[in-house]
């Protein structure tokens, strides 16, 4: 393994320690322009293979760090398209995908939502649903972070008690420590 990629992992390791440690329990990510560097507009009609290339390295790599330290994940998207981000995740992590809950805007989480959305909100109640219906999980709202590109769905998340990043068109396992500086200045205040 090279130097750079010790060095990548141990970002995403202490990123994922940094979480841990402040109590986050649920990692909500959205998917368009934050697990992808492209926004698919909801109609991909490429390959599987061809969208893998679109997958940012250091969101890839923060998935499976989250699940081996028992933190939730889930993928909470505008896009009607669940069944290809589930593909998706069989295609990056084969026995682990069934652990990344998805939540897109398909007509029958539409319809239950009374076509209601207010951010990312609605998604991120729908899995917290989810994981007490299935798992008898508890989950508070200082408990999840919410990782987005759309500022309004961070402040929004931000109004619900949640942890926000904005993602930024350039993140990298360099942002991860930042994001981990974030949680030590929160936790020493």
């Amino acid at each position: 393994m090279s130097a750079d990629k010790v060095t990548d992992a141990s970002k995403v390791k202490a990123l994922v320690n940094a979480m841990h440690k402040q109590g986050i329990r649920l990692l909500a990510m959205d998917f368009d322009q934050t697990l992808i560097s492209i926004h698919s507009g909801g109609r991909w009609k490429e390959t599987i293979e061809n969208l893998v290339k679109e997958v940012r390295p250091c969101m890839k790599d923060l998935i499976p760090a989250c699940l081996e330290k028992g933190i939730y994940v889930a993928i909470v998207t505008y896009s009607a398209q669940s069944w290809l981000i589930k593909d998706l995740m069989k295609n990056l992590y084969d026995r682990d995908a069934s652990k990344v809950v998805v939540r897109g805007n398909t007509a029958d989480f539409l319809e239950r939502n009374n076509y209601e959305i207010n951010g990312k909100e609605a998604h991120i109640t729908d899995v917290l649903t989810c994981l007490y219906k299935n798992r008898h999980e508890i989950i508070k709202p200082n408990e999840v972070i919410l990782f987005d590109d759309d500022t309004d769905n961070t402040n929004e998340a931000k109004k619900f008690g949640h942890w926000a990043v904005e993602v930024k068109e350039d993140i990298s396992y360099d942002t991860f420590t930042e994001i981990s500086a974030m949680f030590q200045s929160k936790s020493s205040k």
